[in-house]
């Protein structure tokens, strides 16, 4: 049974991101509208937004918090989860 796709929905999007959705979209082997009908049931299906939501790491760095930020831990901490992984990795071999 094909789904009934007789709704129209527009909005406003930047132009620069949509050119890069539907490159990304073209890659993946969809079109940008199957890609948002997609979106959609997924989440009527979870009874949710199916993706993360996050800052980029070089806005929360120079986020509210930054202005109580250790220099000197930031810099430590830096890569710390990915040298963690990286030894116990390599112990495991």
């Amino acid at each position: 049974m094909l789904a009934n796709k007789s709704t129209v929905m527009q909005f406003r999007m930047d132009t620069e991101l949509k050119r890069e959705a539907e490159v990304l979209f073209h890659e993946l082997g969809t079109s940008f509208a199957e890609a948002l009908r997609i979106f959609a049931k997924q989440c009527v299906l979870t009874h949710s937004m199916p993706i993360t939501i996050a800052m980029p790491q070089s806005e929360t760095a120079s986020g509210a918090f930054a202005q109580y930020a250790d220099p000197d831990k930031r810099r430590l901490e830096s890569g710390a989860f990915a040298r963690a992984m990286e030894s116990k990795h390599a112990n495991a071999r």
